[in-house]
């Protein structure tokens, strides 16, 4: 399983411009890649107040979705990250996508928003458990940002439900060290590749650096490439994941109160 990391520089609430950076930057992703993490927000960046969050967020039938599908088609992978979209209720939402080549599309409302922003205000958060997507004999998991810092939210029970977590982010860099470190928990604790795909620029909340975003093990070990565009790149192993469950099984100790969490 091939994952490709696209630390993508967002233009403040322009979707138009964003959409046509991204169908540039996808052109450019190596052909043998199955899944393309692009980070949240991809086509707005975080937008901070009611009016203009009204006036950007979109269906699950906009014009972002619709472009999603037409280039997994094209290109042959998946991609995922998060849109900023109103639901059928007419509230907002930080929506995690997943869409797959065949045109298969799966959606998560983020659960935990931000309370050092407005986003706990504008944006309404998500009452469902992230689903768990089944791609070319991989399941994958996918959060986004702040989730990355509720353990028991990206917990992996019951003979390991995922083995893949993504995770589209707006992290800034003053808080780089504990995204990676949070990172590199999840991986640890679930027994999983942990994925994280990071904007890159700046906005009103600080700069954001493309090393920010990284790939790791399920023993926590940054595993990705970083080609000179910036992309990276990393060859998910199978058996890695499946002998390191063997040999540590740590999750057959768990509490029956744990697994029902």
């Amino acid at each position: 399983m091939k994952i490709c990391v696209i630390p993508f520089d967002i233009k403040y609430a322009s979707p138009e411009e964003n959409l046509i950076a991204a169908a540039h930057a996808l052109n450019e992703v190596e052909k043998d890649t199955d899944v393309v993490v692009l980070p949240e927000l991809f086509t707005t960046a975080f937008v901070p107040d009611t009016k203009g969050v009204s006036a950007l967020a979109e269906g699950n039938d906009g014009q972002t979705v619709e472009a999603l599908k037409r280039w997994a088609a094209f290109f042959g992978f998946a991609i995922a990250g998060s849109f900023l979209a109103k639901g059928d209720d007419g509230k907002f939402y930080n929506r995690a996508f997943f869409i797959e080549p065949m045109g298969d599309a799966t959606f998560y409302d983020k659960r935990h928003l931000f309370p050092l922003s407005t986003e706990d205000k504008v944006y309404s958060p998500g009452h469902e458990l992230a689903p768990i997507v089944r791609f070319r004999g991989w399941d994958f998991k996918i959060i986004i940002c702040f989730d990355l810092r509720f353990p028991v939210w990206c917990r992996n029970v019951k003979d390991h439900l995922y083995d893949v977590l993504l995770v589209p982010a707006n992290w800034p860099s003053s808080r780089e060290k504990p995204f990676k470190i949070l990172m590199q928990a999840r991986a640890v604790e679930n027994q999983v590749y942990t994925v994280g795909a990071n904007r890159s620029g700046e906005d009103n909340y600080g700069e954001y650096h493309r090393s920010s975003s990284a790939i790791y093990d399920n023993w926590g070990d940054p595993i990705h490439e970083t080609r000179r565009n910036g992309y990276l790149y990393a060859l998910l192993e199978r058996k890695d994941i499946e002998i390191g469950r063997e040999k540590f099984p740590a999750y057959k100790a768990m509490d029956r109160w744990e697994i029902d969490l």
